[in-house]
């Protein structure tokens, strides 16, 4: 059962928040869009996310990038391995606190910087799912730090596990740099049509189908639904480094992170396999009743998941 915080939350995301409302027709979403397009929110980091937390500009590209580091490990900047983080927003809402919450502590806990970009949001239209995923490289390509661990939440999920995928081809020396890849209640498939989805949609206290399938025509920009760049669950999974895939039974894309954690057992990709796994290099975390993006969430389960990925990462950077 639920911890009562978690209850709690999950009440507030439905009575107060009315998150799902957003999603629920295709003309909220467009609403919505355009609202955020003629009205953009502030990217900036908030003032304190916790003691001994320093952020930096570090920009690359046209983007702007932040840096979050940790005092203790104030010395030497420019040398150490980061992680960089790819905040959701279902593709057009900016980073907001409880991303650089994660980040805050992820810069603590794992002794790497963190670098996070302020990527392009639609309906920009260098918001396409395969600019953004170019730009990632870049990041990856340019930076002076090292990057040894791509993370994301969300649609951040989607871009990150797509930049690893194309990295692979594009930028052979640099993917190999990584060393793990953290996955946060990815999108995966952005048809949202498989089975499995629609069945889990009726009871998702957040997201829901008709509203994100608004945003897939920005997202491809003409290329098939199925390129790995725009449904990245049909991606090349060989060669990736070690994964580490979280999602909540009460969240509608659970049943696409099971469709991916099928293809690392073998299996075909319209085949979910539901439940918990670890492989040598595929690690899939399913935790029932859980909404969109628990581990970010201010409840227990979320702080107990917050540190299985810190200790996955430092495990594997180490």
């Amino acid at each position: 059962m639920p911890s009562f915080a978690a209850r709690l939350v999950r009440w507030y995301i439905v009575w107060i928040r009315r998150a799902k409302v957003l999603f629920a027709s295709s003309d909220n979403t467009r609403n919505s869009i355009q609202t955020l397009y003629l009205c953009p929110q502030s990217f900036s980091p908030p003032q304190n996310v916790g003691q001994g937390i320093v952020i930096d500009r570090v920009d690359v590209n046209e983007w702007p990038l932040y840096r979050v580091s940790a005092n203790a490990h104030s010395t030497g900047k420019e040398t150490r391995p980061a992680m960089l983080y790819v905040h959701g927003g279902a593709f057009f809402r900016e980073i907001d606190l409880p991303h650089w919450k994660f980040v805050a502590q992820a810069a603590r806990d794992t002794g790497l910087d963190v670098l996070v970009p302020i990527y392009p949001l639609i309906p920009r239209p260098t918001a396409t799912a395969e600019k953004i995923a170019a730009g990632l490289i870049d990041i990856c390509r340019l930076s002076e730090q090292r990057i040894v661990c791509v993370a994301g939440d969300s649609a951040g999920g989607h871009l990150a596990l797509a930049a690893a995928q194309q990295m692979r081809e594009s930028q052979p020396d640099f993917a190999a740099q990584l060393r793990c890849l953290v996955l946060i209640s990815p999108v995966l498939d952005s048809a949202l049509d498989h089975p499995e989805v629609v069945r889990l949609s009726r009871d998702d206290p957040w997201l829901a189908i008709d509203g994100l399938r608004v945003l897939t025509p920005f997202l491809s920009a003409g290329l098939p639904i199925k390129h790995p760049a725009v449904s990245p669950l049909y991606g090349d999974i060989d060669h990736l480094p070690p994964i580490l895939l979280l999602c909540g039974t009460s969240d509608m894309l659970c049943g696409d992170a099971r469709r991916l954690s099928a293809r690392f057992q073998g299996k075909d990709a319209n085949e979910g396999m539901p439940g918990s796994v670890q492989l040598d290099n595929f690690t899939y975390v399913e935790q029932a009743d859980m909404i969109h993006v628990y581990p970010l969430l201010p409840h227990s389960e979320g702080a107990e998941a917050r540190d299985l990925i810190m200790r996955f990462v430092r495990n594997n950077v180490e």
